[in-house]
């Protein structure tokens, strides 16, 4: 179920390429973290996208870089630790990004 919905998280963000994910649950709750950049092989521009498909479908930008690399990663992996502090049991993914 988990790579389904990882699958499907990469599938509905083809505008961006993703490097790093999380999918983070608890009592059937999924919830997603991951890293988006303006091209593949970039590492800025970048945002950090948290999406809560059972809350309403609601998605959140809550970091972004304009010149600083690694900082989004950074942040998208502190969300999760908090979550997983919360309880949330979370699972790192890493998606081979080509340098062009």
């Amino acid at each position: 179920m988990t790579k389904t919905i990882t699958f499907l998280t990469l599938l509905t963000m083809s505008l961006h390429a993703v490097a790093d994910e999380y999918v983070c649950t608890s009592e059937g709750i999924v919830r997603s973290i991951s890293v988006e950049y303006a091209q593949i092989g970039w590492k800025v521009p970048c945002k950090v996208r948290y999406d809560k498909p059972a809350e309403g479908g609601t998605s959140e930008y809550p970091w972004s870089a304009k010149a600083t690399p690694g900082y989004c990663e950074d942040r998208a992996a502190f969300l999760a630790g908090k979550l997983e502090n919360w309880g949330w049991q979370c699972e790192h993914f890493e998606a081979s990004v080509d340098d062009e």
